[in-house]
């Protein structure tokens, strides 16, 4: 007996069930057309029409699991995300007529640099449009634990950014970062 091709995942999961048995696959089997055939061992009935159509429904569960990406806010009190990027970025700032160089690495680091010292270090996380940093090393008097909060504000031609404030366990940092306006090197 031969019945029109049906996906052989599907055929198998129907027609098992009712003493079926599949034994070959003739030809390709498309998952969207009825061209190839199907060879079905099965009993036969003098009665059957030559044309069978098996009902196909197939429920089955699919776990994935997928991480986050970075760059999408997981929290619903964090604004858009922006489109200009912050990782891998260099920034020049005047600080009080000294010309540093704020740099937000890809791996989460931001170094602040003034000639060739690193006056500042820390970690940064993105979420959404707001970067939270802590540092490791400051001259500002934070602590490691210390964590600031700021809004990232891009031109629209991502070349210059400022940062406003929405909490820093550093008063003088957050301040202080607050009023830089960054130039993209």
């Amino acid at each position: 007996m031969r019945f029109p091709a049906l996906p052989a995942l599907a055929l198998s999961l129907s027609l098992l069930g009712c003493g079926a048995s599949v034994s070959r696959i003739e030809g390709d089997v498309p998952p969207s057309t009825t061209d190839a055939a199907v060879l079905v061992d099965a009993p036969i009935a003098l009665d059957a029409p030559a044309r069978v159509d098996v009902p196909v429904r197939v429920d089955v569960p699919v776990a994935v699991d997928v991480a986050p990406r970075v760059d999408v806010p997981t929290r619903p009190d964090v604004g858009t995300v922006p489109m200009c990027p912050l990782q891998a970025t260099l920034w020049d700032v005047d600080i009080e007529g000294m010309r540093a160089v704020f740099e937000f690495t890809m791996d989460s680091r931001w170094i602040v640099s003034v000639g060739d010292n690193i006056v500042a270090s820390g970690v940064y996380e993105l979420m959404g449009d707001q970067v939270t940093i802590s540092g490791e090393m400051s001259d500002e008097g934070c602590s490691p634990s210390d964590r600031g909060t700021f809004q990232l504000r891009f031109t629209p031609d991502c070349t210059r950014l400022s940062l406003a404030l929405v909490h820093d366990d550093c008063g003088e940092r957050g301040a202080g970062l607050e009023r830089f306006r960054f130039t993209r090197r």
